[in-house]
């Protein structure tokens, strides 16, 4: 184990090796949060190679991001530059949407699912082999030039690339890297993936096929744990909106309107009764009762649990149909579906169908496990798109892999309470659960709260002069002090609500805001012009609690000194939220701490974690929301201040 850890050990990283090591030989589950920058990346790589190098295992070692992807190569050449060892060899994967280069050129491509960019490269590649000027140049070159491609898994074994160098190397080359990458991984230690690689079942067939080995051969480390139960849940999910049923309409009128179950009805016609049918739902279970001919709409209400067999009922009657009619139907979508496909394939479009997605959502609709799903009418888009959603209570359902693997292996800065991650995923109760304290001095972070503001509803709406002192701390930190800060806002709604009041102009230095719909491009953009500008007398910036520059992003030394979190980020008390606080009621006893109270913890921590990424970092952070001491037991350092600006100023000045 010495030979592979590349730094002197922090604290705590010694006993974390040992007790991945334990798991590994016990083959048990290992479940540990240890604060962010604390190096558990190392740690698990450490003892996972040790234990593969001497038992013949491979790695996988799953991320959300693929930021969190490049940490894991920058480790892995770390501990093969000390050591030197020809069999420490790592591999990044990144969906086919980022490794194709057909893609790249084509947004309509990029934006395929794993299903229809399967099947595109799959045509695609048939047309090179059989037509010499057709299908992809990238794929042609793969095939015919042999020196090249070894070349580069020459130069991949030597250089350790992350994905992102590996598709720009290749693309110079003007060689397909998804299909280099298929040859690398069988030889590979260490394959670096998406969460969609292992927990979509369909493409773990795949990996596996590649890797060409069994499941029981596998080490699976599962990095920034926290996500995965809802990733899971949306990746479970399903929904048919009216956007949706209106682009099968038109793909009903381009190929011709075929008829459904024997010539009863044609797809437009059942389409357009299904579109009728998600306005009904919405406008009875979302907006509510008319009252004096007048439809009365709640603007904070837009969503609403509705009965299991609703939406098929009401299809039944409005068609005249029996539910073996329906089943007709469903296959009858699926044909025509496969048919619409077959023609885009051979335009050499993406081959999607939205009558072929319409049908495998009815059947899904029509089959699914009431006692692990709510059904639910969604309107969030102020009326232009309404849809009805199968909601995934149960993230459980998507994890049979952890049973199969020979150990799996969970980490995060912020996972508490672990008992609940590990009853959500279906762990054993046996699975080992550790917490890690901070291994940076105390006296380097401070975490202040006041009890006069706070974001609950009922007390904004009651008392008018809580937004304003709210708005006073928030500009009173960011003019007054020359540090990098950040202000993070429990919802881009709330992060509005201060820029329409005019708020944003009393910043007086340089401030960037984090917009809703920015790309990963524009959004780095952002944050480097953030940490740049900030060199001389500190910078703001705005951003969302949850988003990707609170959770996903480092910001080391001067590059964020100030943390502001607006609110306490309770989830928003929707009908889907009430659902799944029902759901652990009834399962566990424990609907409010693992609905409500665990994910706003996890969100504070989370952003209170972009502060210490070392250790001589220092950083303060300020929760302006008199309901925080409810999270003494996840922040137990946080004190109250009653000078806010003189207690931050004094911590500065130490």
């Amino acid at each position: 184990m010495a030979e592979l850890f590349p730094y002197l050990p922090r604290r705590n990283q010694t006993e974390i090796i040992q007790e991945i090591t334990n798991a590994l030989t016990k083959r048990t589950q290992f479940v540990f949060e240890s604060g962010t920058g604390s190096g558990k990346t190392i740690c698990v790589l450490a003892a996972a190679l040790s234990y593969a190098l001497e038992h013949n295992k491979k790695i996988i070692y799953t991320t959300r991001t693929n930021a969190q992807q490049q940490q894991v190569i920058h480790e892995l050449r770390a501990i093969k530059k000390k050591n030197n060892d020809t069999r420490i060899y790592g591999v990044g994967i990144q969906g086919r949407g980022n490794m194709c280069l057909l893609a790249r050129d084509d947004p309509e491509i990029q934006n395929g699912n794993s299903e229809e960019l399967s099947r595109f490269c799959s045509y695609q590649k048939k047309l090179t082999v059989q037509e010499k000027r057709k299908g992809c140049r990238y794929y042609r070159n793969y095939l015919s030039d042999k020196d090249r491609v070894d070349a580069i898994m020459l130069w991949a074994l030597k250089n350790l690339p992350t994905a992102e160098e590996f598709i720009q190397t290749c693309e110079k080359q003007v060689l397909c890297p998804y299909e280099i990458n298929k040859l690398i991984v069988h030889d590979a230690l260490v394959i670096v993936v998406p969460y969609v690689y292992v927990f979509d079942k369909s493409i773990r067939i795949k990996l596996f096929d590649w890797l060409a080995i069994a499941e029981e051969d596998v080490i699976l480390i599962i990095d920034e744990a926290h996500n995965l139960p809802d990733y899971l849940r949306e990746l479970f999910s399903m929904e048919l909106s009216s956007w949706m049923l209106t682009s099968c309409l038109m793909e009903a009128e381009q190929y011709g309107n075929p008829s459904l179950a024997d010539g009863r009805i044609s797809v437009s016609s059942f389409c357009k009764e299904l579109l009728d049918v998600i306005t009904v739902l919405r406008d009875t279970y979302v907006y509510g009762i008319l009252e004096g001919g007048i439809r009365k709409i709640n603007p904070e209400k837009n969503d609403a649990l509705i009965p299991s067999q609703e939406l098929e009922v009401e299809v039944l009657s409005r068609l005249k149909i029996t539910s073996r009619t329906l089943k007709d139907i469903i296959i009858d979508l699926y044909a025509y579906g496969e048919k619409i496909k077959e023609y885009k394939q051979k335009d050499e479009k993406l081959p999607r169908s939205y009558l072929h997605n319409l049908g495998v959502f009815l059947s899904f609709w029509t089959t699914v496990e009431m006692d692990q799903y709510i059904k639910l009418v969604v309107d969030n888009s102020q009326g232009k798109n309404p849809r009805v959603e199968a909601y995934c209570l149960d993230p459980s359902i998507g994890t049979s892999i952890f049973w199969d693997v020979h150990c799996s292996i969970h980490m995060s800065g912020t996972l508490e309470p672990l008992d609940e991650y590990r009853d959500s995923l279906g762990l054993p109760l046996e699975t080992r659960l550790a917490v890690y304290p901070s291994p940076f001095p105390e006296e380097n972070r401070k975490i202040f709260f006041v009890r006069d503001v706070t974001t609950r509803y009922e007390e904004l709406m009651k008392d008018k002069t809580i937004l304003p002192q709210m708005w006073k701390y928030v500009s009173g930190i960011c003019n007054r002090f020359e540090k990098n800060t950040m202000v993070i806002f429990p919802s881009y709604n709330t992060l509005s609500l201060f820029r329409k009041n005019g708020c944003f102009a009393e910043i007086h230095r340089c401030l960037y805001i984090e917009e809703q719909n920015m790309s990963q491009s524009e959004l780095m953009e952002l944050v480097n012009d953030f940490k740049s500008c900030g060199d001389d007398t500190g910078a703001a910036l705005f951003s969302v609690m949850g988003g990707r520059i609170s959770e996903g992003m480092d910001f080391p030394a001067e590059q964020l000194e100030i943390a502001v979190i607006v609110g306490i980020p309770y989830p928003k008390p929707t009908a889907r939220q009430h659902g799944l606080q029902n759901y652990y009621d009834q399962k566990f006893g424990k609907g409010f701490e693992y609905a409500v109270q665990a994910p706003a913890a996890r969100k504070m921590l989370q952003a209170i974690g972009r502060l210490i990424r070392d250790e001589d970092d220092r950083g303060v952070a300020v929760i302006l929301d008199k309901r925080a001491p409810r999270f003494h037991q996840y922040i137990n350092e946080m004190r109250e201040s009653k000078n806010l600006l003189a207690d931050i100023g004094r911590f500065i000045k130490q």
